[in-house]
């Protein structure tokens, strides 16, 4: 069993385990009904951006907000208000963005845990609409997206590419295929997995497939508004695909326990099928939202492309594993600077 994953089993639902370099402001006796875990890095300028919408949330008083700190212990920690219930986790010491997600959940004190990246930025009002929703019997809670830089071509396009499914506005209900890295859960949902929660969180397609298949039910909520700050190259873009593809394909095949035959077949399968199939998903979701149809189809070049080069990654996941695609994930999540 993994270390971290270890200790969040000792524990159990509602323990605390000492965490290195934390610091940790007051709490008020109250509890809370979110936690939303960021997880940080190198850049900044944007993930104060986030903490600080976080920490800005009209729920405020109804959650906590966990950072976790990747950057190295050289550079300042990032601001954060007294008067909001706050945990720094510094951890320089990690280097993969699944441990530090995870060592967010195990920090979570509240029945909803939300992940947010730091390039991210919730909307005013994104929390208490969460919290709305999470009153239904939803697994997980999706948000929707807006674009936070929208200003170049490879910016909007990247948009489309990466979260064209639930552009703002985004459908309401239950949900099959929902986004990754930005969406929240029920925390006791999450327990049930134990130590397999480190490769299941990131991607979060396995998990939530898992859910598929047990009847875990999954939705998007519209009215949790998130505005997503994209590449605004195509290089970067295509990369970044890449070793998530290749990352979500390898642990998919380890999640599921798939044979080398199916492995194979999917890998030879996988590119010839998968960039045609998404851009007609991508275009069947634009059903009652008419407006997004100019921008999605200006931006679909891009998702061809991009999904043809990622089908690749995912085709060598099926076959050779995962090799260095985490740790290529990290760079391009959080150490690569975005276009503003």
């Amino acid at each position: 069993m993994l270390p971290a994953m270890k200790a969040l089993h000792q524990v159990g639902l509602n323990g605390r385990v000492p965490v290195p370099s934390e610091k940790r402001f007051p709490i008020r006796n109250r509890m809370e009904e979110l936690s939303a875990v960021v997880v940080v890095g190198p850049c900044r300028r944007r993930a104060q951006r986030v903490v600080d919408a976080l920490c800005g949330q009209t729920a405020i008083n109804r959650m906590e907000v966990i950072v976790v700190d990747l950057a190295e212990a050289s550079i300042p920690s990032l601001e954060t208000p007294k008067q909001v219930s706050v945990k720094y986790i510094r951890r320089p010491d990690l280097d993969l963005w699944s441990k530090a997600r995870c060592v967010g959940l195990r920090e979570a004190s509240a029945p909803i845990v939300t992940f947010t990246e730091d390039h991210c930025f919730p909307e005013r009002d994104w929390a208490a609409a969460l919290m709305e929703a999470h009153r239904q019997p939803w697994a997980a809670v999706g948000y929707a997206f807006t674009n936070a830089n929208p200003r170049t071509y490879w910016s909007r396009a990247s948009m489309v590419n990466d979260y064209g499914f639930w552009l703002h506005p985004a459908a309401p209900g239950p949900m099959t295929l929902m986004p990754g890295n930005n969406i929240s859960y029920k925390r006791d949902v999450l327990l049930q997995y134990g130590d397999q929660l480190e490769t299941l969180l990131t991607p979060d397609f396995n998990l939530q497939q898992i859910f598929l298949r047990e009847g875990k039910p999954m939705c998007i909520e519209p009215a949790a508004r998130s505005a997503h700050q994209n590449f605004d190259q195509l290089l970067p873009l295509m990369h970044a695909n890449y070793a998530y593809a290749r990352l979500l394909a390898a642990r998919r095949v380890s999640a599921q326990g798939w044979t080398g035959g199916r492995r194979l077949f999917q890998a030879i399968l996988t590119p010839i099928v998968a960039p045609i199939l998404g851009s007609l998903r991508l275009l069947k979701s634009l059903r009652g939202r008419e407006e997004l149809i100019p921008p999605v189809l200006a931006g679909l070049p891009v998702y061809f492309i991009t999904h043809a080069w990622s089908a690749i990654g995912e085709a060598l996941g099926y076959v050779f594993g995962e090799g260095t695609s985490e740790r290529d994930l990290n760079r391009w999540e959080i150490e690569f600077e975005r276009g503003e």
